[in-house]
């Protein structure tokens, strides 16, 4: 086997467009679909005056925005890593993948992404 990435750019190309249907389909439907359930906010529990009960009901609607933001995020990490996915199978269709240059350039798509994704992440928690 040469040295150097060896990329096969149609699995690429798949993987970066089941990436996007994943968040497109998958995390935003779940995460409408969990804020449409929830709507009428934490109710059980609503006729028991008890400290502990209402503490439940607390820690169940902390669940809830925390799983709401997890979703939402994912989804956006995952449209940013599919978009640098697809930028590598076009970038890299017909490119000598031995090079140091391509290396290089794999790498700089990849880092940026990631940057991307935590830049995101810690916006979505602010």
């Amino acid at each position: 086997m040469p040295d150097g990435v060896q990329i096969q750019t149609d699995q690429v190309n798949e993987f970066a467009q089941d990436l996007r249907a994943d968040a497109d389909k998958g995390f935003a439907s779940a995460a409408d679909r969990g804020a449409d359930l929830h709507a009428h906010g934490v109710v059980f529990g609503a006729h028991i005056d008890s400290a502990a009960v209402l503490a439940a009901k607390k820690r169940y609607a902390r669940a809830l925005e925390n799983t709401d933001a997890n979703l939402r995020t994912y989804k956006l990490a995952a449209g940013i890593l599919a978009d640098v996915a697809e930028q590598i199978a076009r970038d890299f269709a017909h490119a000598d993948m031995t090079s140091e240059a391509a290396q290089l350039h794999v790498q700089k798509l990849l880092s940026g992404a990631i940057a991307d994704a935590d830049r995101a992440i810690a916006e979505g928690a602010a």
